[in-house]
């Protein structure tokens, strides 16, 4: 068979960039760990992360859920970013008092959540989400080979703040929004006819070279970027924000998977965002037919889709696929529009056009 246009778009989480050297939110959780240990200029938040680490897991336990892996580095800065809002919080006039061990971890000081937050912040986009080499990660260029394979414009949603995808496709040409004088503008992906970019990239937490200027319009800078001003966001609470691109973006995955998808290809995604899971969960239940190509490494194939099928809340696991594979593998020489039709064996093929 033949994919239609929009039958087909892509979805990477972080195990998709893994193999260019970049760590997942679990992965970049043991670099924090280390830093708080070997390097003296974190020591003065060492009490402060346990106590907050200490305080997720505890929560997660009183609901029966003890799967730590469920800690990651987006739980952290979220939980900061709310503890950090103090009397600001919504919930702060229903609350009696402060757990006592807070007010010792932070010195009586909240500035300190938010100066911890902001070295986060500073080491994820100025070291951990950076390629060491460009190289690394050329093996993205598949998607670019697919596209014109495919020979439609191919849509791609990623949940990443790295790069990995502009500078693996930059020779194919990569369309992120950006219009005159820099700017972001979500009328250029309305206009689809006009574009010469045959893959749209759709940053759903933002990016590592996205910031904002003095009238709130989003740009982009190649360095430079302070850290408190890297336009990313962490959380669920944050990620279908009023402002966009943030709300455009999650708009588009949802209005996409709900219309013409009937193959949703997710490479290296945990699962772990309700937002994007809920979105998915309604596409499948919605229309039967459509179908979830999961692409990671796991042990037990049966296991890991029946858990999956779970997390989307779908009755069946028949239209769940996995390929146990990481993203290099699988980008490199496993993505074919071959390969990806045989999810689809029984459609009929369409009629041979009789010329007059």
């Amino acid at each position: 068979m033949v994919f239609k246009k929009d039958e087909i778009i892509f979805l990477l989480g972080a195990g998709a960039s893994v193999d260019a050297g970049i760590p997942a939110s679990c992965g970049m959780i043991e670099k924090l760990e280390r830093l708080l240990v070997d390097d003296s200029s974190w020591e003065k938040y060492v009490t402060l992360y346990y106590f907050v680490k200490s305080a997720i897991i505890y929560a997660d336990g009183i609901k029966g859920d003890f799967d730590y892996y469920s800690f990651n580095i987006e739980r952290l800065v979220n939980t900061l970013d709310e503890l950090r809002k103090s009397d600001e919080h919504p919930l702060y006039p229903f609350i009696g008092s402060w757990n006592i061990k807070l007010p010792e971890v932070t010195g009586n000081d909240f500035k300190k959540l938010g100066s911890f937050r902001q070295k986060i912040v500073e080491q994820l986009s100025h070291h951990w989400v950076q390629l060491e080499y460009d190289e690394n990660a050329k093996y993205y260029s598949g998607l670019a080979r697919f596209q014109e394979e495919y020979q439609y414009p191919l849509r791609v949603f990623s949940l990443n703040y790295d790069m990995c995808v502009e500078k693996a496709c930059q020779q194919f040409g990569v369309e992120r929004g950006f219009g005159e004088g820099k700017f972001w503008d979500w009328r250029i992906f309305d206009d689809e006819e006009r574009i010469e970019n045959r893959l749209f990239l759709y940053k759903l937490h933002g990016s590592i070279d996205w910031v904002r200027d003095g009238n709130d319009s989003l740009t982009y800078k190649d360095s430079g970027i302070s850290p408190d001003k890297v336009e990313i966001i962490f959380g669920t609470t944050y990620k279908l924000q009023y402002i966009d691109p943030f709300l455009f973006f999650a708009y588009e995955f949802r209005k996409r998977l709900l219309t013409d998808v009937r193959l949703l290809v997710c490479v290296g995604y945990s699962f772990a965002d309700e937002h994007i899971n809920g979105i998915i969960s309604q596409a499948l239940n919605g229309d039967h037919s459509r179908k979830v190509l999961v692409i990671g490494p796991t042990d037990d194939i049966e296991e890991r889709v029946d858990q999956i099928s779970k997390i989307l809340k779908v009755n069946s696991t028949e239209n769940i696929v996995l390929w146990n594979c990481g993203a290099k593998e699988f980008l490199e020489n496993r993505l074919s529009v071959e390969g990806l039709s045989e999810f689809f064996p029984n459609d009929e093929a369409p009629f041979e056009e009789i010329s007059a």
